[in-house]
């Protein structure tokens, strides 16, 4: 079995114990928007229908097992955190001048930006009035600061494009941004559903920071070594789009200086397909991107040791088996 084949297997296995509740939520989600235009429904239905593993939908249902929470808001609130994650793709489309997502045209390069954003915005408040609708204000505020902090990821990555010295903590608050804040709170969200103790809603929080930065981590480092079937993406694509990743930044710490001169020279606003590739290959001499899987694993670490104050259980094998193959994307 081809190595991408193989890691997405792994992933859907680990995804198995979810995947009648995956299946539901599937059944519900575009029902759960209400829309008055046929743009806006078949904006929906395009970004909707595009597939995707679900992931944190599938870790707000494995934190509810965990946590023993199966009331009326299960479905709910697991559809607000793909409504929160699809709202964002549609607006970083636009910004990104996207053309492909899980390797289909973007939203914006069939509809326009004008309708994707707007659908992103829909979507966005359908899920407030969903968030609203439980009567817990700490639901309310946990994703009100996730969507705050992913708008505020993104400005400051927009502040950093093309930009060769971005510093790691830069970088790094930016992967917290954009990515492991909604899976925190997608995790968080369970235990503050169940009425669980505070310590036990933190601990899931911890997870889901931790597993959403080695997610990120592990995509910068598939997007010099990965392929487009696995990536869901154009491989190569992130330095044409003016991110500088980790395994860019490590190079200006192992590269010789006038490698680093060289690497940075090539980084601009008009950086070219051949100047990626000519970086990247400073990158597999350096072999930044297995050392960006390094720092992954330590975050994957950190995540099953938030886990260790549940006592051993079926539901919680299951969230570590979902972290450690979501870092198999790369082996």
């Amino acid at each position: 079995m081809p190595p991408d084949s193989l890691a997405k297997s792994l992933i859907e296995q680990a995804l198995a114990p979810v995947l009648p509740d995956l299946g539901e939520l599937n059944q519900r989600l575009l029902n759960y928007l209400p829309t008055e235009t046929a743009t806006g429904r078949a904006v929906a239905e395009h970004v909707l229908g595009a597939g995707g593993k679900r992931i944190r939908p599938a870790m707000f249902f494995m934190a509810c097992r965990l946590i023993k929470y199966s009331g009326e808001h299960l479905y709910p609130i697991a559809a607000v955190t793909e409504f929160v994650h699809t709202a964002s793709l549609l607006h970083d489309d636009v910004v990104d001048n996207s053309t492909l997502r899980r390797n289909r045209p973007t939203a914006n390069s069939i509809y326009g930006s004008a309708a994707s954003v707007l659908v992103g915005d829909l979507i966005y408040s359908t899920a407030s009035e969903m968030m609203a609708a439980t009567g817990n204000m700490d639901i309310v505020r946990t994703f009100a600061r996730a969507i705050r902090l992913m708008s505020d990821g993104e400005l400051l990555q927009l502040e950093n494009v093309f930009n060769p010295d971005i510093s790691e903590l830069t970088y790094l608050t930016i992967l917290e941004y954009k990515t492991a804040v909604l899976l925190e709170a997608s995790c968080q969200a369970a235990g503050l559903l169940s009425g669980a103790p505070k310590a036990h809603s933190d601990a899931l929080m911890q997870f889901g920071h931790n597993v959403g930065m080695a997610f990120q981590l592990i995509d910068d480092a598939l997007d010099y070594t990965g392929s487009a079937a696995i990536v869901g993406k154009e491989t190569h694509s992130d330095l044409l789009e003016g991110k500088v990743t980790l395994p860019v930044i490590m190079l200006k710490e192992l590269a010789t200086a006038s490698e680093w001169t060289e690497i940075s020279s090539l980084i601009n606003t008009s950086v070219t397909a051949d100047a990626v590739t000519k970086i990247a290959t400073f990158i597999e001499k350096y072999d930044t991107a297995a050392l960006t899987v390094e720092r992954a694993h330590q975050y994957t670490m950190k995540a099953m040791a938030a886990l260790h104050s549940f006592p051993p259980s079926p539901a919680r094998d299951c969230m570590e088996n979902l972290a450690n193959k979501l870092l198999f994307r790369f082996n």
